[in-house]
């Protein structure tokens, strides 16, 4: 009798392990299927975010070589730069660059000259294309060529040494796009900003449709957020 009582005993004990086993791996399967949804909800909603409701925002992509050149003359310099460029719009919503500036620092005096993108393709092709508003798709990109000459009343006539030296340079983008009132939705516009060397100035190169070779010092591609 003892020993059927204790065989009875250790089945109830038995039972109740298991269920209270069965009980923990149900717990512990509804927790893992509530984050694996959380995690499923956290990704549509960003993947939401990139794709529909991120407003414009623009990059920019600079050849590590660009082109100079003064196809007028010393005494009456008329100094154009040529920027291999790509434009990207990395957010969802159509934006458009309305134009972009140019800044050229020379840090051995600390003198700058203003410049505005003027035409488009490389130096000499004619008929020359002017440079026009770039509308961009979310997600898309555009490369070309971008001439940029002196604005009306610089007073700066040459910014190019003619010994060999070094430059900075900042773009910067107008744009227009949709809008909104939230901070993370905002458009953000970040200017580039870049060095680049050249080697002595000669004018005979520049006849017709020559130009000066200028680089970067690590022959890389300037960015916006990663120089």
């Amino acid at each position: 009798m003892a020993l059927f009582r204790r065989n009875k005993a250790d089945q109830f004990i038995n039972e109740a392990v298991e269920q209270t086993r069965g009980a923990t791996e149900a717990s512990h399967a509804g927790r893992f299927a509530t984050i694996l949804s959380a995690f499923a909800l956290l990704f549509s909603g960003y993947s939401f975010y990139e794709t529909v409701i991120k407003s414009a925002d623009f990059a920019v992509y600079v050849a590590p070589r660009i082109a100079y050149t003064d196809p007028n003359s010393p005494d009456h310099p008329l100094e154009v730069f040529i920027l291999p460029m790509t434009l990207a719009n990395d957010g969802a919503r159509t934006g458009t660059v309305l134009s972009i500036d140019l800044t050229v620092h020379k840090p051995r005096t600390g003198k700058s000259k203003k410049f505005y993108a003027a035409n488009l393709g490389t130096w000499g092709v004619q008929p020359r294309t002017p440079f026009m508003p770039v509308a961009l798709l979310g997600k898309d990109t555009w490369s070309q060529a971008v001439q940029f000459i002196p604005r009306a009343g610089e007073k700066v006539k040459r910014i190019l040494d003619m010994e060999a030296s070094d430059y900075r340079f900042e773009l910067r983008l107008s744009t227009a796009s949709s809008q909104s009132d939230l901070p993370f939705l905002k458009n953000r516009i970040r200017p580039l900003d870049f060095a680049m060397q050249t080697g002595p100035t000669d004018y005979r190169r520049f006849n017709r449709t020559g130009t000066q070779p200028m680089w970067s010092k690590d022959y890389q591609s300037a960015k916006t957020g990663g120089q």
